[in-house]
């Protein structure tokens, strides 16, 4: 009875710490947390809050979490599939400055970037990708403004939201690229972050 007690904890234990090495960086670093609660929102779906969940609650779900097979952010789709989500509606995720908003290539299609600062100075970004439209290429934005619609990157893949949050140390700070990597350092999860925020 003793042993299988001591098997039964040895395999939890191991089953956590597989978790956590398939998704490094998965907490937000405290020294980022400057930004006052509600100064963070979702960039998907009509209410400001949706969960990552495919429950039909909110429509919304994501498809391709932080860090699972290298992702540097999330993939965000609509509960309906296919590309029943193609045109729907971007937002800013909080209020900020547009840094970058273009075609970023093959593999992107149109990006935007836009920055965000706290009282502090604390500084992150938030990068939109594989947009449809851009519906603002400059100036300030704020909260929940729309600035996109949903695409697939000139239909290179099913339409989708491609959503990061950076920080200052990233090394493709204010420029899209890449998008899956070993090293996160410099990226953090989105939701993880907007729950913290919100």
């Amino acid at each position: 009875m003793q042993f299988i007690k001591i098997s039964v904890i040895f395999t939890l234990l191991c089953l956590a710490a597989c978790r956590a090495e398939n998704n490094p960086n998965k907490e937000t670093p405290q020294f980022l947390l400057k930004f006052p609660k509600g100064s963070f929102a979702y960039p998907v779906g009509e209410k400001d809050y949706v969960t990552e969940k495919n429950d039909w609650r909110d429509y919304w779900y994501n498809a391709q979490d932080f860090g699972e097979n290298r992702h540097l952010g999330e993939d965000w789709n609509k509960t309906t599939g296919g590309n029943t989500d193609c045109g729907e509606a971007v937002y800013s995720t909080a209020d900020g400055q547009i840094t970058f908003a273009g075609d970023a290539g093959v593999g992107w299609g149109n990006v935007i970037i836009v920055g965000h600062t706290a009282e502090d100075g604390t500084e992150l970004q938030s990068l939109y990708g594989h947009l449809e439209t851009i519906s603002k290429n400059t100036g300030a934005v704020k909260r929940r403004e729309k600035i996109g619609t949903i695409g697939g990157a000139n239909g290179r893949y099913p339409c989708h939201l491609h959503f990061e949050i950076r920080w200052k140390e990233c090394p493709l700070w204010n420029r899209a690229g890449g998008g899956y990597s070993e090293a996160k350092h410099g990226w953090i999860d989105p939701s993880e972050f907007i729950d913290k925020t919100r």
